[in-house]
Formats: C-alpha cells, sequence, structure tokens
C-alpha cells in the first residue's frame, strides 16, 4: 500500500505545528520499501542540527507518529536540502584523508566521536581499503572510529 500522501500531510502537519517553513516532496522506493522524504527550507540549520542529530529526531518522531496512523512501521529517511549526501561525501573525504596520515605513519588514528549512522558510513567506505581497518570505540556518545594499519 502507497502511504505518499499520508507521509507528506504528516509532514507537512508536523512542520507546521513547530512554526517551521519547509517544501516537502517524496519519493518512494518500491525496491528498498523506503520512503525519502526531502524537505526544502530557506534555514536548514534549525532542522539539521549538529552532524544531523535533530534530522534524525525528526524522523524518528515521523516515524512514530506514522505508526500510530497506519499501524505499521514505514521506512523513512528524512533529508534537508540534500544534506544527507553532502554530509556523506565529507565523510568520505575525511575517511580518505585519514588513512593516507594512517599509512604514511604507521600509527593508529581515532576520529572525533560521531553518530552511529555517521560512523557506519566510515566503516563502510573503508572496509575494502587494502591498507587500513576500522573500529568503533568507546560508548554512548563519545563513541568513535579507530582508523588503524593492516597487519
Amino acid at each position: 500500500m502507497d502511504h505518499t500522501q499520508t507521509i507528506l500531510d504528516c509532514a507537512a502537519q508536523f512542520l507546521e505545528h513547530l512554526g517551521l517553513v519547509a517544501q516537502a516532496s517524496i519519493q518512494y522506493d518500491p525496491e528498498s520499501d523506503l520512503y525519502n522524504i526531502n524537505l526544502a527550507s530557506a534555514d536548514p540549520g534549525l532542522l539539521i542540527g549538529h552532524h544531523g542529530d535533530t534530522l534524525s529526531s525528526l524522523q524518528l518522531i515521523l516515524a512514530q507518529h506514522l505508526k500510530a496512523q497506519t499501524g505499521q512501521w514505514l521506512n523513512l529517511s528524512v533529508n534537508v536540502n540534500d544534506y544527507r549526501e553532502r554530509r556523506e561525501s565529507t565523510l568520505h573525504s575525511l575517511a580518505e584523508s585519514v588513512a593516507n596520515q594512517v599509512v604514511a605513519s604507521g600509527q593508529p588514528h581515532t576520529l572525533t566521536p560521531l553518530p552511529a549512522n555517521e560512523r557506519r558510513i566510515i566503516h563502510l567506505f573503508l572496509a575494502n581499503h587494502p591498507h587500513v581497518t576500522t573500529a568503533s570505540v568507546g560508548e554512548g556518545r563519545s563513541r568513535s572510529v579507530v582508523i588503524s594499519p593492516k597487519e
């Protein structure tokens, strides 16, 4: 069942209640059963937050509200002004740069703490790297990625 209109209506109501101005559009990918919600905003920082924390929270709250309305969990991805793509590109550049440093120095390097979804991006990006490995260390919000030389 296609929930596109329900999701758009819910997102518009939610943004209106928060007093935020953004245009919502949606694309459904039947192969992955994922609803990609794109928000266009003149002030994206309010919707994105630090490292996308606000955006992730918005996605979770929207998913929970839709669960209450439809009776089922819907796979959602909320994005603002292509933030997720830009952030992924930034994380790829960071991972590549640090991997090069680790290869040159032979010493492991610990990145600053990152949210789980961003750590995952780095792990996947470097998964097939011939000279480095990655591991997550720490707990909670202090969890970070360590990039180490392969032995």
